[in-house]
């Protein structure tokens, strides 16, 4: 893909309309305890637009037991929205430790 069809293809993204998420009365935060990973775990979701859906890879970072906040990437912008936890699957087991992390991700090796 050229530098121009790229460019085109951010405009395009750019221009659509924003994902429709869960309202407030859909996520009843003030009776539902969340949960959070400051770093997010991936996953996919199924993210509704006004015309279409579609699977996108993002990053879960906050949770209900009925309810996921995911963001991604989509075309230049970062977006992000609350879906039903049923419209999103995890992508990777995270089963590590912070220290098993800290020394892979070191850069003195």
């Amino acid at each position: 893909m050229d530098r121009d069809q790229l460019k085109r293809l951010q405009a395009r993204y750019a221009r659509r309309a924003g994902p429709i998420g869960l309202t407030p009365e859909e996520l009843d935060l003030d009776n539902a305890p969340m949960q959070a990973d400051v770093h997010g775990i991936p996953v996919k979701a199924w993210i509704r637009f006004q015309d279409c859906s579609e699977l996108i890879e993002g990053l879960a970072h906050t949770w209900t037991q009925k309810a996921v906040q995911v963001s991604w990437i989509d075309g230049p912008l970062r977006r992000s929205t609350w879906v039903w936890a049923s419209a999103v699957t995890r992508t990777k087991t995270l089963d590590r430790t912070l220290g098993e992390r800290t020394n892979n991700d070191s850069s003195t090796d």
